[in-house]
């Protein structure tokens, strides 16, 4: 008797499971913007970047979940012509809405810093925004040799009180990480 509750209750969640998953309208994100700035005196890139057209209605609930939900930013610093990264650079940004307090709560894992805000625009408009991010240091790479950024950005999969198993949250974005290279750039002479 227990055996039967419990396949028809595996067999019930696996239906909630595919229903959710195939009502899952998925946008196709971009980057907006990608801002490189060049300091020879810091030696350092520093990087603003933006994505566009990143939310719809599912993952708006997935937002109001209550749940951690986590977005990358991964910079990669190439010399032309190299398919392996000279210099690499994650950042994390989690948001998290309190439902009783009614405060969305963002986290960037470069800054550690949390931040709060009342409207859920502000808050998504902040999540998936990367601003002043020192992303390359530059002692020791060449003058003379052309580099290129490339910048993607995904979603980390979670876990739902209701569902038994992970979501991916990619799926909101047609399985696809949103990626863009910078043109290429020399580093600017370096005053002696």
């Amino acid at each position: 008797m227990f055996d039967l509750i419990a396949q028809t209750f595996n067999a019930s969640l696996i239906a909630v499971t595919q229903l959710f998953l195939s009502s899952v309208i998925s946008s196709n994100p971009w980057f907006e913007t990608l801002e490189l700035e060049y300091s020879g005196i810091k030696h350092e890139i520093v990087c603003d970047t933006k994505l566009a057209n990143s939310f719809t209605e599912t993952l708006d609930a997935v937002l109001l979940s209550g749940e951690n939900i986590t977005l990358h930013f991964k910079f990669e610093l190439f010399a032309a012509g190299d398919a392996t990264p000279l210099q690499t650079k994650e950042v994390v940004n989690g948001f998290r809405f309190d439902k009783e307090a009614e405060v969305f709560y963002l986290v960037n894992s470069e800054s550690r810093e949390i931040e709060r805000f009342f409207t859920v625009e502000a808050a998504k408009d902040t999540y998936i925004t990367v601003t002043q991010l020192v992303i390359v240091n530059t002692e020791g790479l060449s003058g003379d040799s052309e580099y290129f950024v490339r910048v993607t950005a995904f979603l980390d999969p979670i876990k739902l009180d209701d569902m038994g198993e992970s979501v991916n949250l990619m799926l909101r974005w047609a399985s696809v990480k949103p990626t863009i290279v910078s043109e290429k750039f020399k580093l600017e002479a370096r005053a002696t």
